[in-house]
C-alpha cells in the first residue's frame, strides 16, 4: 500500500477555492432537495464565516459525495402538455441566470440568489390568475422582475444594506390593470438589489437595453 505523501509534499487548499467548492457544493445538494432551504441558509452562512479549512470540510462532511441526480424516467407527450406545476424554485449562486420567452409561471416561484445577476421575466410568459407569488432570497446578488404594463405588483420584500425599488403600471390601451392576476413580491434582500422593470411587447428592445439586462 502506498504511503500518503508527506505534508510538505501534500497540495495546499486556500481558504477562499475551498469556501467556493463548498458553496457549489451545498448548491447541489439543495437543488436535488438533500437539502431543506433553512438548512442550505444555515450552512452557507456558516461558510462565509469559517476561517479554517476544516470549518468548510465540516459544513457538508454528513452529506452524500455523490450528488448527480437521478435521470427522470421520460414522460408521455400528453403528459408533458398538461404540466402545469402549482410550486417551481430558480436557485444562482456566482452566476448568471435568465428566466425568459415563453415559459409557464407557477403560482410560487422560490428565487435564491447568491452573487450573481439573475431576471426572471414575465412578458411573453403565460400567467396564472389569482396572486402569483415570487419568494425572493438575495445575498450579494442583482435580481430583476420583468413584466409587462397591466401586470399589478406589490412588493413586500425587505432590505438591509440593499435596495428594493420599481413595481408594475396600468396599461395605456386598456388604461388599467390586468384583472385577475397580481405578482406578490416577499422575502429580502442582503446587500443586494431587487429591481421590478416594466417593458412592453410592442416596442422592441434596442442594444443599449440589451446591454443593461
Amino acid at each position: 500500500m502506498p504511503s500518503s505523501p508527506p505534508p510538505e509534499q501534500r497540495p495546499i487548499v486556500s481558504l477562499t477555492d475551498e469556501r467556493e467548492r463548498v458553496i457549489r457544493q451545498l448548491s447541489e445538494h439543495f437543488a436535488n432537495d438533500r437539502l431543506s432551504l433553512d438548512e442550505l441558509e444555515s450552512r452557507m452562512e456558516l461558510a462565509y464565516k469559517a476561517a479554517t479549512v476544516g470549518d468548510l470540510q465540516r459544513l457538508t462532511a454528513d452529506l452524500p459525495s455523490n450528488t448527480a441526480a437521478p435521470v427522470p424516467a421520460p414522460l408521455p407527450p400528453e403528459e408533458v402538455t398538461a404540466l402545469a406545476p402549482d410550486r417551481e424554485r430558480v436557485f444562482s449562486v456566482m452566476s448568471e441566470t435568465h428566466r425568459a420567452g415563453s415559459w409557464l409561471v407557477p403560482q410560487r416561484l422560490d428565487l435564491m440568489a447568491v452573487m450573481s445577476d439573475t431576471t426572471i421575466d414575465l412578458t411573453q410568459a403565460a400567467l396564472p390568475t389569482g396572486i402569483i407569488d415570487i419568494h425572493v432570497r438575495s445575498i450579494m446578488a442583482a435580481v430583476k422582475i420583468v413584466v409587462p404594463p397591466g401586470l399589478q405588483v406589490v412588493s413586500r420584500v425587505s432590505s438591509l444594506m440593499g435596495s428594493v425599488h420599481g413595481g408594475g403600471e396600468p396599461n395605456e390601451a386598456g388604461g388599467g390593470w390586468k384583472a385577475g392576476t397580481v405578482v406578490r413580491l416577499t422575502g429580502w434582500a442582503l446587500m443586494a438589489e431587487v429591481q421590478t422593470k416594466v417593458r412592453r411587447r410592442e416596442r422592441p428592445r434596442t442594444s443599449s437595453e440589451d446591454k443593461e439586462d
